[in-house]
């Protein structure tokens, strides 16, 4: 059983769950030994990694509660999940929305201080008994010059992860100010494990480095980042935990245009493993796939007509992967370009195959919320401008 860091779990106040709830992933719901614990990230794993749990395929059925206020983020309540959900509103106040199908939903006020506006939230709970905490930013604390919004991220319960070196020499802004990261840190239960610097033109333009298995047969994991610069724009950049860059994608051709990295899993139609992206998510966004060929990532499907960011939002979290049609193939969620349906995008041989649309009725403002209900069953939430919340499963 994965071991959670001592000195993490008081950071993240997650001391009294159980490591295997937080060691789930795929078509699995809550952790056998303990339904009731789990933790909630908008980014769906401690790695980054916006990979869902859950199994489809969703069935067409459309809740729609009425909020009173416009949300920012969306939790599903780790102690009921699919049936329960956190919003947080853009004043930071979190409301608790209870969910039965064919029945009014209820809506109550959290005893939870508001939260800092455009920090993405946690949320814990253990038996009937929720906490949401601040943010993963919480633990950036343990880091001595920490990106301001850095999420952390965490290497297999042994080690945190963090962006440092804030730096605004590369005025670009999409994330909401103009400082980026210079680099990313390691750090394990004995201090500093590894410094990975940028050159000095270039810089990590995120919020995190995600923590993936670029090649799954192979031991180790490695840290994916997106790296800019103002002649050739972003491009994709793996580094392995020596601190050795082990691959990297072609640049965009042109600065101060991004890639919004949204996870790593065996998309390929063979089951290959494939980053998921978003090109220029702003400007016309096109969903790609990279694969790992040596020190290469390489592009090999693309499909036009997304955006999973609104440019000068922190909000990374709009896009994820997740099995929607039940086929046990993870498929791509991802917002169209106007953001008022989410895409259901399936990997094919030729590319990508839209299976559907989520209609939103209005425009997606928060994150995409993602949980397995207790028997593994898909549901998603998602919040819009009009001050609303609108769940499928």
């Amino acid at each position: 059983m994965r071991r959670t860091l001592p000195w993490l779990a008081p950071v993240l106040a997650l001391s009294t769950l159980p490591a295997a709830a937080l060691a789930q992933d795929g078509c699995l719901g809550p952790a056998p030994d303990d339904p009731a614990a789990a933790l909630a990230r908008t980014d769906h794993a401690v790695s980054g990694n916006r990979v869902a749990r859950g199994c489809g395929p969703l069935a067409g059925e459309t809740s729609e509660i009425e909020l009173g206020a416009r949300p920012a983020w969306i939790l599903p309540d780790p102690s009921d999940r699919g049936r329960s959900w956190l919003v947080v509103l853009e004043d930071g106040r979190v409301e608790l929305v209870t969910t039965e199908p064919g029945t009014a939903a209820s809506i109550s006020r959290t005893e939870q201080p508001p939260l800092p506006p455009g920090h993405p939230p946690l949320a814990a709970a253990v038996g009937t008994d929720r906490l949401v905490v601040g943010s993963a930013l919480a633990a950036a604390g343990w880091f001595e010059a920490p990106l301001p919004d850095t999420r952390v991220t965490e290497i297999a319960g042994t080690a945190l992860v963090a962006l440092t070196g804030p730096t605004k020499r590369y005025p670009h802004g999409v994330l909401g100010d103009d400082l980026e990261a210079a680099a990313v840190e390691v750090r394990d239960a004995s201090g500093l494990a590894l410094r990975i610097e940028v050159a000095d033109d270039e810089v990590i333009e995120g919020t995190s480095a995600m923590v993936v298995e670029l090649v799954p047969d192979e031991p180790g994991s490695e840290l994916l980042v997106t790296v800019s610069d103002a002649e050739d724009g972003a491009r994709l950049r793996a580094y392995d935990l020596e601190g050795r860059m082990v691959a990297e994608s072609e640049p965009i051709g042109q600065g101060f245009r991004w890639l919004h990295q949204i996870a790593v899993a065996s998309t390929g139609p063979a089951g290959e493993t494939e980053i998921i992206v978003v090109r220029t998510p702003h400007i016309g966004g096109v969903v790609e796939a990279y694969r790992p060929a040596g020190e290469r990532l390489e592009r090999v499907a693309s499909l036009a007509g997304y955006g999973s960011h609104a440019l000068g939002s922190a909000n990374l979290d709009m896009a994820l992967l997740a099995d929607v049609d039940g086929d046990g193939h993870v498929d791509i969620v991802v917002p169209t370009q106007d953001r008022r349906a989410l895409g259901l995008l399936a990997r094919t041989d030729e590319g990508f195959e839209e299976l559907g649309r989520l209609d939103l009725g209005g425009e997606l403002v928060t994150n995409v919320a993602a949980t397995p209900t207790a028997g593994g069953e898909l549901v998603l939430a998602a919040g819009t401008s009009d001050g609303r919340l609108r769940i499928f499963r």
